[in-house]
């Protein structure tokens, strides 16, 4: 009887051994999937942090332009006020118009 309680167990051992190794197997194929899916992740997040930072740099390359061109415009304002000022006294020196007095 002790003998076939020994049997039973180292049977019961081997079973119970091949059941684990083949959930090891798995859990290691799943684990290197994983890995390799945290690298890939890992790669896209630096590309998108590097694709941030250029985007950041165009903007404020951007604004920069913007305010330039404002500031271009700004000036052209003035000049064309000041060519008009400057055109407004030529024209009020044409002749006067008569006024007319009305008979009643």
């Amino acid at each position: 009887m002790v003998r076939r309680s020994v049997i039973l167990s180292s049977i019961c051992a081997f079973m119970l051994a091949i059941v684990i190794s083949g959930c090891g197997q798995q859990l290691k194929q799943e684990n290197e999937q994983l890995k390799g899916q945290v690298q890939t992740l890992t790669d896209e997040n630096s590309s998108l942090k590097s694709q941030v930072e250029s985007m950041k740099k165009e903007a404020d390359d951007l604004k920069a332009q913007v305010a330039t061109l404002t500031q271009e415009k700004d000036n052209l304002k003035k000049e064309i006020g000041a060519s008009k000022a400057k055109t407004k006294p030529a024209a009020k020196e044409a002749p006067k118009k008569k006024t007319t007095t009305k008979k009643k």
